[in-house]
């Protein structure tokens, strides 16, 4: 009988302990401090690696057909080594993400050009801190051939970033990835 309190007792801190495990924000001193400069000098680049679509019904039937990529779903696509990045290097930012979704509005036909493609100086450009955690958060507008983009990037210090893009010829996505310090010379 003196066994049933130790075993309760040893699933209480144990549980315990898998409540209080880390989250995707806690960093470093060394990571924090790199992460700082990072944001201040305004360069870095977000590499995606999921891409989250909002569901629908062409989504679901592409992804029912098994044309997405293998351990993907219609609302969470496996976008690793696309390439797709959004950048920020002083005042510019670029990005060139693969984009899944429906067009809202139509828009000229061109293969090369599908995904989310812009490059310039953005309007209402911010990078706050996060209200809750140790991270930032991004936020800007930008307009690349008549569609205008809001986008809003939640950067950690640990690298975790997640990105949503809100278009005016489009259906809302969603991103996550990593972020690191922009190197030119790669």
């Amino acid at each position: 009988m003196k066994t049933l309190p130790i075993y309760g007792f040893s699933l209480l801190m144990l549980f315990a302990l898998a409540c209080a495990s880390g989250s995707k924000t806690q960093a470093s001193p060394a990571e924090l401090a790199a992460f700082e400069k990072m944001i201040s000098d305004k360069s870095f680049q977000i590499d995606a690696n999921w891409a989250q679509p909002m569901a629908s019904q062409g989504l679901n039937s592409i992804a029912n057909a098994g044309l997405l990529p293998p351990g993907s779903t219609a609302s969470r696509i496996d976008v690793t080594g696309s390439g797709g990045y959004l950048r920020v290097v002083g005042d510019s930012v670029m990005a060139d993400l693969p984009y899944f979704g429906e067009r809202q509005m139509g828009g000229a036909y061109n293969p090369q050009k599908g995904g989310i493609q812009f490059n310039g100086i953005p309007k209402e450009f911010t990078i706050e801190p996060n209200k809750k955690g140790d991270g930032k958060t991004l936020r800007f507008n930008i307009t690349h051939d008549l569609e205008a983009y809001r986008v809003i990037a939640q950067i950690y210090p640990s690298n975790f970033s997640s990105i949503t893009i809100a278009s005016t010829h489009r259906t809302t996505i969603w991103y996550q990835g990593n972020v690191s310090a922009y190197d030119a010379k790669k």
